[in-house]
């Protein structure tokens, strides 16, 4: 997803612990390549995936489970917080950081916006990837908004706060150069970029059994690969990939082409189709 030849300082700002897991293998490659990758939660997901809770509620009275019924929303969001920390380990990622902000709905303050801010001002990121400050998802007003756009909102106006002079702390102000958004809330033919993550299907599947809070079983996680993962990946032209939409437009000296897309060019029908087929036991 970059040009430039050194280490990378890379920020991912998610809403929810499991909105990482959209991003990862993308996240694995910079890891590898040498990159310092951040992920930042806004909040710990304590109301919106709580499908255990849920699925008690709908229950009888006699029937429910006392000890799902008995944990606290504190000892649920820790479990999470657990998971998440698990997660971002199977894709090499070690600074997680998981902020104090209430879920369903996360409002916008100037609180959340000055603790994004001091996020910001820490790492000093490269890159971003975060949620669109909009709502894109098919059928869906630009003007809906829900706990992910919110949290785009947030991140964009922490951006503006940074690219100010900050005169009280003396700090230089900071800009960061790419920002991207998760690809998953678009529709496909709105993607710019898609990272080919078919080395990470493995870690990909297991970073969604992790999630078993929000009752994710083994089928399910692959499932839910196929239908996202492998999506975006066939449009792609590969077998799984992880989509992004630029926030800005990329200036260049000249037009460039990618390694991918000039092998691609050349490679024999019967080789994209195989290439394409590629799945969890071929790796």
């Amino acid at each position: 997803m970059t040009d430039h030849p050194g280490p990378l300082r890379l920020l991912v700002v998610v809403a929810h612990p499991h909105d990482i897991t959209h991003m990862a293998g993308t996240c694995a490659h910079h890891v590898e390549r040498g990159d310092s990758v951040t992920v930042v939660a806004i909040t710990g997901g304590t109301t919106i995936h709580n499908e255990p809770l849920m699925d008690e509620l709908r229950k009888p009275l006699e029937q429910r489970d006392p000890a799902v019924m008995a944990q606290t929303a504190e000892s649920y969001t820790a479990d999470k917080a657990h998971e998440m920390t698990q997660v971002c380990a199977l894709f090499g990622i070690d600074d997680v950081r998981i902020l104090p902000f209430e879920d369903l709905p996360l409002k916008i303050s100037d609180e959340l916006v000055e603790v994004l801010a001091e996020v910001l001002y820490d790492v000093r990121p490269h890159l971003l990837l975060t949620h669109a400050p909009y709502s894109k998802w098919p059928g869906a007003v630009d003007t809906w908004l829900n706990d992910h756009t919110n949290a785009g909102i947030a991140v964009y106006r922490a951006q503006e706060r940074c690219g100010k002079p900050d005169v009280l702390k003396q700090r230089a102000p900071h800009t960061v150069a790419s920002t991207y958004f998760m690809g998953v809330e678009f529709a496909f033919y709105d993607i710019h970029v898609s990272v080919d993550i078919t080395d990470q299907v493995a870690n990909r599947v297991q970073a969604e059994k992790l999630f078993s809070t929000q009752g994710h079983t083994e089928e399910f996680a692959r499932k839910r690969l196929e239908i996202g993962g492998g999506h975006f990946g066939w449009c792609a032209h590969v077998a799984y990939a992880e989509p992004f939409v630029r926030a800005h437009q990329e200036v260049k000296p000249h037009l460039t082409v990618s390694e991918h897309d000039l092998r691609a060019s050349e490679e024999p029908t019967s080789e994209r189709r195989a290439r394409m087929l590629q799945n969890f036991g071929d790796r």
